[in-house]
């Protein structure tokens, strides 16, 4: 290889990690800052190709609206309730050579972000009692109200870091642990209190309705014996004209017709009667010989 070629492939070489070291792309999703030594030199937001100096680097910034879940955070509301609330942020960079000059990297303005948040969360809540926040209020919107007034506040303060705050929500508001032990001891003896006045009223409402029952039962009882004496007399009288009739008619056949009747009452199958045969119970099989 001559020298001339030689020297061309260098410099082609050469050319070809200068572009490689000026040239960067810019995803649609983020924003490039360019830096040289430390110091901002300017911003690229489109995508695709782009080119800088070989000394200088290139940061990147997300402009996707981004979720920021903080970890829970301890409130004291104005009856003097403790809870733990749970919440999440989403935010967006809006200036990213701002956010690089107060924070340098967007974990450092997130950060910052969250302290602000957790602040607005603590000062908002706290203005209001536990069962306001866990009921919504009278209207029930107080909750949506809350959020938009902690929304409001961070938002002003976190425009000085280069960022917006778009919403704040609460996951969750829960007592700490040794007061909601407190709180299910109460609301399990509450309840308790509860089921027992439900079983003595109950218990007396069933005593009630069993008394009036076997008085119910008495009066039925003691209506439906008169009302069968009634009738048991009636037919007993009517049992007597008939057997007054029968015996003026003929005596002797009413006397056999009474007789049969004994006969069938007192003797069975399978029956044994220790009596004379000559007695006047047998009279009419006497008569019968």
């Amino acid at each position: 290889m001559s020298p001339k070629q030689t020297i061309f492939g260098v410099l082609l070489m050469g050319i070809v990690i200068l572009i490689g070291m000026s040239a960067f792309s810019v995803d649609e999703r983020k924003q490039a800052l360019v830096l040289q030594f430390g110091q901002a030199k300017g911003l690229q937001e489109g995508a695709g190709l782009h080119f800088k100096m070989p000394w200088q680097t290139v940061q990147f910034f997300d402009k996707r609206l981004l979720v920021s879940d903080a970890l829970p955070n301890e409130v004291i509301t104005k009856d003097k309730k403790t809870i733990d609330v749970d919440n999440y942020t989403r935010w967006e960079i809006i200036d990213p050579l701002l956010v690089f000059q107060v924070a340098r990297t967007q974990a450092g303005v997130a950060a910052r972000m969250q302290d602000v948040v957790r602040g607005k969360v603590r000062e908002v809540l706290g203005q209001h009692t536990l069962h306001e926040i866990v009921s919504g209020g009278k209207e029930e919107n107080l909750r949506r109200e809350l959020m938009i007034s902690i929304r409001d506040r961070a938002d002003r303060d976190v425009r000085s870091l280069g960022i917006r705050v778009v919403d704040v929500r609460i996951k969750r508001a829960d007592l700490p642990q040794g007061n909601s032990e407190k709180v299910f001891d109460r609301m399990k003896a509450e309840r308790q209190r509860i089921a027992k006045e439900y079983r003595s009223e109950g218990e007396e409402a069933a005593t009630e309705i069993r008394a009036q029952a076997k008085k119910e039962k008495k009066v039925l009882l003691a209506e439906a014996y008169k009302n069968a004496e009634i009738i048991r007399g009636h037919a007993d009288a009517e049992a007597t004209k008939v057997y007054a009739k029968a015996y003026q008619k003929d005596p002797k056949f009413y006397a056999f017709s009474r007789s049969l009747e004994s006969y069938k009452k007192s003797i069975g199958e399978g029956s044994r009667l220790v009596i004379s045969p000559s007695s006047e119970f047998f009279n009419f099989f006497e008569q019968s010989r």
